[in-house]
């Protein structure tokens, strides 16, 4: 979990993708003059479950609350992947002036369509009724490439074990916080934060034409599509993200 900032360091902010936790992050070596802030999304990671009526409007509130509270004060690069890049995005539609950087990895800005809306309160409603123990076969497809799952078993066995960890009132709070969710499309325009973009080519499940078009929305920002790698490119292609992080920085 996140700790306290001390002032010679700048901070990233590192938000996780959907059912993970901050865990997802535990491949990234240490950077010199940064730190790691890793908060998880409520329910997720061990953390208490805050408001089963949260919107990703107060998830964006209560993570300024807590990067008070640890001290991360001047401007910091803030990252999200997947779920984490729709928090990214309500965090600094609301604070953007306490982002100095910002990555977005396997994410699009835009709201569901009804059909996707849909079907994130039918797994809301399942998971409360049937636990999460369904949801590796059905969620490992598109959180994974292709190659990842034809080559690196350890890296599915990982992810696997980590959904399993996760409380089903957790993934159903974020399911319906993300059904409900903005589109962020109309001010991307209006960023000023330097910007890195990643994906990769694998992805099946957010694909890298968002990617594309979310880098000619922002102004100036950078665009990196990766090969042979899915929607969880930071355990997917460790050596490949830290290499993208750190060139960026």
């Amino acid at each position: 979990m996140a700790s306290s900032n001390p002032s010679n360091l700048q901070s990233i902010v590192l938000l996780h993708a959907f059912p993970l936790s901050h865990l997802l992050w535990d491949q990234l070596e240490p950077i010199p003059g940064y730190q790691f802030v890793m908060p998880d999304f409520p329910g997720f990671g061990g953390t208490t479950l805050s408001n089963p009526r949260l919107t990703l409007e107060q998830a964006a509130s209560d993570l300024n609350r807590l990067l008070m509270q640890l001290n991360v004060r001047k401007p910091f690069v803030l990252a999200g992947i997947s779920m984490g890049g729709y928090w990214a995005f309500e965090y600094l539609r609301q604070f953007p002036e306490h982002v100095d950087k910002l990555i977005l990895i396997s994410t699009k800005p835009t709201a569901d369509k009804p059909e996707g809306r849909q079907n994130r309160l039918n797994m809301a409603e399942k998971v409360e009724k049937e636990g999460v123990s369904y949801l590796p076969d059905v969620l490992i497809p598109g959180l994974l490439g292709k190659t990842t799952l034809a080559d690196k078993p350890e890296v599915k066995a990982k992810v696997t074990q980590w959904i399993n960890q996760t409380p089903a009132k957790a993934v159903a709070l974020a399911q319906r916080a993300m059904a409900q969710r903005r589109d962020q499309t109309n001010w991307l325009g209006q960023i000023k934060a330097k910007t890195l973009i990643i994906a990769g080519r694998e992805d099946a499940l957010i694909p890298p034409t968002e990617a594309e078009a979310m880098s000619k929305l922002i102004v100036g920002s950078k665009l990196e599509l990766m090969d042979q790698v899915g929607h969880l490119v930071p355990i997917e292609a460790p050596k490949l993200f830290q290499k993208s992080l750190e060139a960026f920085l």
